[in-house]
């Protein structure tokens, strides 16, 4: 095939999954799908192979290319046109948690199944124990909402009005729920017609073949630019999650390990034993999201495919770990576990390639969750928004604000959003003062949200973490500020919240304030250029005491550096 056809054909595949995102933005019924994208669509050929996906979710690769292969295995023989399929058990094909649900629909062409069309929203409230489903003090899976095994959801163009019902009788909110899963099946539909233009207008054969080509290209070019390290074992690299949201006093390790051998990465994760609560991460999901890491530092221009699956092996602690839990343990909180692996895998990577890999972000970014009845409509409520901490610093540059990790790729709540379809007024949504982690670059300030409940009364769930281990710097520099979340901050009620809360009982005018960690700091502080130091004061990002205590530099009054007094300083450390 010809270049040009390779890359017409290639970025027409994008283009529709491109297009399938920007439907289900429009379609979507919940905020957390209109406002903070916790969805992805993505392309598999017949084999299960992915192709191509729309608005990059390092989170859902994994489940999608696990549920696809699922279908393909329960419905051998048995998949037409026509058809739809849903999913969102975490243990029968690989879900990150209940919440999330997956529908896939075959793609035929000439008569044949070619291809499958998947994805996978998140929906903010499916059962379980709590109003809004994912209870941060779950003991086993069955706590966590509504199981689907594979099933068809649609049958020969028809709707399976029986599951519909189902489905509906066990969510609090069943025409936002309902809603979103009829904008994911549409959407899907949607994406048949235009899969059936490509096909006409290209040739199914040529497109096929296309896709071949682009997943050995990335392979390719992939396993050229490891080749550039030298071999070797760079590690082991350890975190800790704060807690299980069970027993609040006991820490969870994790550890990454990577040895460079030829053109291949091999990662050994380890863990300690599985928790009770539901940090649990299964290893389908982390599998792939690592493999996006390894792309996006060694061929970023290049797209996310199954190409990448090869020069990257991951290796697992055995069954009843964290990272490999046995049925039934629950994992609705899995994102923390997956943002501490993203940490320390790209904390063996900066060992292996410096300069190229930046320090840990904050790792922090969770969910707040609040239901209740409407005032204004007396309907039954379910709020789910994600938040986010800083980035971390890079070599040359600060890290972000108000952006976390490569995995979680997600937007926040717009508060004008939230504040029109909830009852909740945001009182303050600002950045958080000497956050970030000191260094000669600064890790990306975390944020800080001011809630007021506005309902009688308002149920509310906390999914977070570093509150104790906040993320390290690299190479010298400090770590981050730790996150914390307050319960009516400066009255007579005060009181510290933990990182997982689940079925707080709010009344009107109660107030939850949660600042999130900051992304880790690169290199010593002490080299820091005052002049940017000086900067971060006058902005608010920093202040003068920490200045002085983490960079080492004195200020004058009218905020400008006192050179020598400083210079003294840093002698002196």
């Amino acid at each position: 095939m010809n270049a040009i056809d390779l890359e017409v054909i290639y970025q027409s595949t994008l283009q529709i999954a491109r297009e399938l995102t920007l439907n289900m933005l429009r379609t979507g019924y919940s905020t957390i799908i209109k406002e903070s994208q916790d969805f992805t669509f993505a392309i598999f050929d017949r084999r299960g192979r992915m192709v191509a996906q729309g608005i990059p979710q390092p989170l859902h690769i994994g489940p999608l290319s696990a549920q696809v292969n699922e279908i393909r295995r329960v419905f051998a023989g048995k998949i037409e046109d026509g058809d739809a399929f849903i999913v969102n058990h975490p243990y029968r094909a690989c879900q990150n948690h209940a919440t999330d649900v997956t529908v896939i629909s075959p793609v035929f062409a000439d008569g044949k199944l070619v291809a499958f069309i998947g994805n996978i929203a998140h929906k903010p409230d499916l059962g379980g124990k709590v109003p809004g489903t994912n209870a941060g003090d779950a003991t086993d899976l069955f706590q966590e909402g509504l199981l689907i095994p594979p099933l068809k959801i649609v049958k020969g163009g028809e709707m399976n009005d029986d599951l519909r019902e189902m489905i509906c009788a066990n969510t609090r909110t069943p025409e936002v729920t309902w809603g979103d899963i009829n904008a994911q099946v549409m959407t899907n539909t949607h994406g048949l017609e235009k899969f059936a233009e490509l096909f006409s207008k290209r040739g199914t054969q040529n497109v096929l073949d296309c896709w071949n080509e682009w997943m050995a290209i990335c392979e390719r070019e992939l396993r050229k630019a490891i080749l550039t390290i030298p071999d070797g074992v760079y590690g082991p690299e350890d975190d800790w999650i704060d807690d299980d949201g069970i027993d609040l006093g006991k820490s969870y390790r994790i550890s990454a390990t990577l040895e460079v051998k030829g053109d291949e990465l091999l990662f050994k994760l380890d863990s300690d034993p599985q928790a009770r609560g539901p940090v649990n991460l299964q290893p389908c999901v982390s599998r792939n999201f690592i493999q996006s890491c390894v792309k996006s530092i060694f061929i970023p221009d290049l797209p996310v495919n199954e190409g990448l699956s090869a020069p990257v092996q991951v290796t697992y602690p055995e069954e009843g770990t964290l990272l490999h839990p046995r049925y039934p343990a629950p994992c609705n909180m899995y994102v923390r576990a997956s943002q501490m692996i993203a940490g320390v895998v790209m904390r063996c990577l900066a060992r292996a390639v410096p300069g190229r890999v930046p320090a840990p972000a904050s790792g922090a970014g969770g969910s707040l969750s609040s239901a209740g009845r409407n005032p204004e409509t007396g309907k039954w409520y379910s709020q789910y928004e994600i938040f986010t901490g800083g980035n971390g610093a890079r070599a040359g540059e600060d890290g972000p604000a108000a952006m976390d990790d490569l995995v979680n790729n997600v937007m926040n709540g717009p508060a004008e959003a939230l504040e029109t379809e909830f009852p909740m007024r945001i009182e303050a949504y600002e950045l958080v003062t000497d956050s970030g982690g000191a260094g000669e670059f600064r890790g990306g300030l975390g944020t800080r949200r001011r809630w007021r409940i506005l309902s009688e009364e308002a149920t509310v769930n906390l999914r977070s973490d570093r509150f104790k281990h906040s993320s390290p710097g690299l190479f010298g520099a400090k770590p981050a500020r730790p996150s914390r979340a307050l319960l009516n901050p400066g009255t007579d009620h005060e009181r510290a919240l933990t990182s997982k809360i689940a079925g707080l009982r709010l009344k009107r005018d109660d107030i939850v304030v949660w600042e999130l960690a900051g992304g880790g700091g690169y290199g010593d502080p002490l080299k820091r250029d005052p002049e940017r130091v000086a900067r971060d004061v006058s902005r608010g990002y920093v202040t003068r005491e920490a200045a002085r205590a983490d960079y080492g530099v004195v200020l004058n009054d009218d905020m400008s550096v006192d050179t020598d007094a400083t210079n003294t300083l840093r002698a002196g450390r």
